[in-house]
């Protein structure tokens, strides 16, 4: 079966990430960047014609994931929220949810597993497998296959989440790996790394880069 082109931006947003990945028509958006970021993503977004998101996903509520989408979600008509079930006490993460709330949007941290589409890409929900006391092992982590093409993000999830996902035995190979926590040394273990499949390519987030 023929598949839509399908397009994966890396964007620049400093120390944080923020991935936008569009394929027939159909728009995620993967974090949004510090709370310096949310004009630029706007921005970004507008620019390439984008009024609104199938699917916003906040891997986890570290300030550089979740700062910028108070903006994106004002801004945007957005679809489907996934979050982190894990909450924070501070005023970026305050700033999300009164966003959310005055847009009526609520959100859900879906199951490992789950299967969600965009256009002929298929986003599969790898973690988190279960709950963490840490933040980044809880990070919403997800695979996107558009035919052949599968790319493969993580959030900030660390060694421990790494071992339940491969231990869910779901099939983690990719072309593309944006590594773990902005190449931290407490993720991207050598196992996870290695799993099935060598990976093809692996991004590290520190400027714009499209596929």
């Amino acid at each position: 079966a023929a598949v839509d082109k399908m397009e994966v931006h890396f964007i620049d947003v400093g120390q944080g990430d923020a991935t936008l990945i569009s394929c027939g028509g159909h728009h995620m958006l993967i974090d949004a960047g510090d709370d310096t970021k949310g004009t630029l993503l706007q921005s970004y977004l507008q620019k390439r014609g984008i009024g609104s998101l199938d699917y916003l996903v906040l891997t986890h509520p570290d300030s550089d994931h979740i700062g910028g989408a108070p903006v994106i979600i004002t801004k945007f008509a957005i679809d489907k929220v996934f979050m982190s079930d894990y909450e924070k006490d501070n005023k970026t993460y305050e700033k999300l949810i009164q966003a959310l709330d005055n847009k009526r949007l609520g959100y859900t941290t879906p199951a490992a597993g789950t299967r969600y589409p965009l256009g002929t890409a298929t986003i599969t929900i790898l973690g988190p497998v279960k709950a963490y006391e840490d933040p980044n092992n809880a990070s919403i982590a997800l695979m996107i296959q558009n035919g052949q093409d599968r790319f493969l993000f993580t959030g900030d999830a660390e060694e421990a989440a790494e071992k339940d996902i491969l231990e869910k035995g779901m099939d983690i190979s990719a072309d593309v790996y944006q590594v773990g926590h902005h190449g931290s040394k407490t993720s991207t273990s050598e196992a996870f790394f290695q799993a099935d499949h060598p990976i093809n390519e692996v991004i590290s987030c520190g400027e714009d880069n499209a596929y």
